[in-house]
């Protein structure tokens, strides 16, 4: 059943099942009164007058007695409308003593309406779903989305395009289907969120997170609404361990989700296994802007340099300079990083300074150069 119209293979379907339980004769009426299901199937195509009548005058029913002298065709029982939405769309009719078959007639009209609200509500179900489906496609995989319609369309699934979101990559526990994820994760979200979840081809739930921006403290209050999220995730999933998760850089424009994701999909690439919590792009920034400079842009800037230092000498001494950087320049905090003492922690360094004739425990701007030579090593290494 389609819209407004009732589709004869559907109320031929109803009427099979219901006959399994029923000895009297039950028609389906359209609103031209033709008759598009029977339990007799040879009444299947004829013209129904008191149902033509019953859809014209707006009556409630109609009752034909078992007299003597009724027509040619005509049948005691009683004709009732089926309503959809205010309007009369057809006629049920049940064969028999109005007196006897009336309760099941209305019992009958009852469940016909009942199943055109349920095909509607399945067909609405289905458009929203394709439209969320257009949506993830608009946003993700696009590069010519016109941003008029992909605001539009965002607006019709109810979500406001200026809201500012966050992408996280969210890896559902072994044994669990991303749809079943999907929709505990959407249960967490509660009702009016403006949260985004779509499924990925990979098996990981992609949501853009509606977050609260603010300006004082913006950094460390993200984090702590996205790390209380993920573990309302986690409970919603009944995941006792922490939850993978990888986020990207939040947005209010939504022409930069594609972006903010490919981000967040490095990211999980760059920490295929978060340490207790969710790996955070801002963690990763220097790793992250450093990966999208063209090998070309490496070569001219930094080949003679590696060249002089050595490859091996840089990735050996690439594990003291990111605990270095982590640690902001605090030796006794990177040498525990490294799990090494700390004087041999100094030792390393020495080395390096000398090797490099800055010393970046004291140089900053001497730390982000060396910092971007291994990075330079690690690529030309692989």
């Amino acid at each position: 059943m389609l819209g407004l119209a009732l589709d004869p293979a559907t109320a031929a379907a109803f009427l099979s099942r219901l006959g399994e339980h029923i000895d009297h004769n039950i028609n389906i009426m359209d609103r031209e009164g033709v008759i598009i299901a029977s339990r007799d199937v040879s009444r299947v195509g004829s013209y129904h007058d008191a149902a033509r009548r019953l859809v014209e005058t707006g009556a409630v029913i109609e009752l034909v007695s078992p007299e003597p002298g009724l027509p040619s065709g005509v049948r005691p029982g009683v004709n009732l409308p089926i309503a959809f939405h205010g309007e009369t769309i057809g006629v049920v009719g049940v064969t028999g003593d109005p007196g006897e078959v009336t309760a099941l007639a209305y019992a009958v009209k009852t469940s016909v309406e009942s199943m055109l609200e349920l095909e509607a509500w399945k067909e609405k179900a289905l458009r929203h779903q394709d439209r969320r489906n257009l949506l993830q496609n608009l946003l993700l995989y696009d590069d010519e989305a016109p941003r008029s319609s992909v605001d539009s369309l965002a607006r019709k699934l109810g979500f406001d395009p200026a809201v500012p979101r966050t992408p996280i990559i969210l890896a559902p526990p072994a044994g669990l289907e991303a749809p079943d994820a999907i929709s505990a994760i959407r249960r967490a979200r509660g009702p009016g969120s403006q949260d985004m979840v779509f499924p990925a081809s990979d098996g990981t739930v992609i949501v853009f997170k509606s977050i609260r921006a603010g300006r004082e403290g913006f950094l460390g209050a993200f984090e702590s609404e996205i790390l209380d999220y993920v573990h309302s995730v986690g409970e919603a999933l009944g995941w006792r361990d922490p939850v993978s998760a990888w986020v990207g850089a939040f947005q209010t424009d939504l022409g930069r989700y594609r972006a903010a994701y490919r981000q967040a999909t490095w990211l999980c690439g760059h920490v295929p296994e978060p340490d207790g919590g969710p790996a955070f792009l801002f963690d990763y920034i220097l790793e992250y802007l450093s990966s999208m400079i063209p090998r070309s842009e490496y070569v001219t800037a930094l080949d003679a340099t590696l060249e002089l230092l050595s490859r091996e000498t840089v990735l050996e001494l690439g594990p003291p300079i990111k605990a270095l950087a982590n640690s902001a320049l605090n030796c006794k905090e990177a040498a525990a990083r490294l799990g090494v003492h700390r004087n041999t922690f100094s030792a390393r360094m020495d080395r390096f300074a000398g090797l490099l004739g800055r010393d970046p425990r004291s140089d900053p701007k001497a730390l982000d150069l060396i910092r971007l030579v291994v990075r330079y090593a690690e690529l030309h290494s692989r």
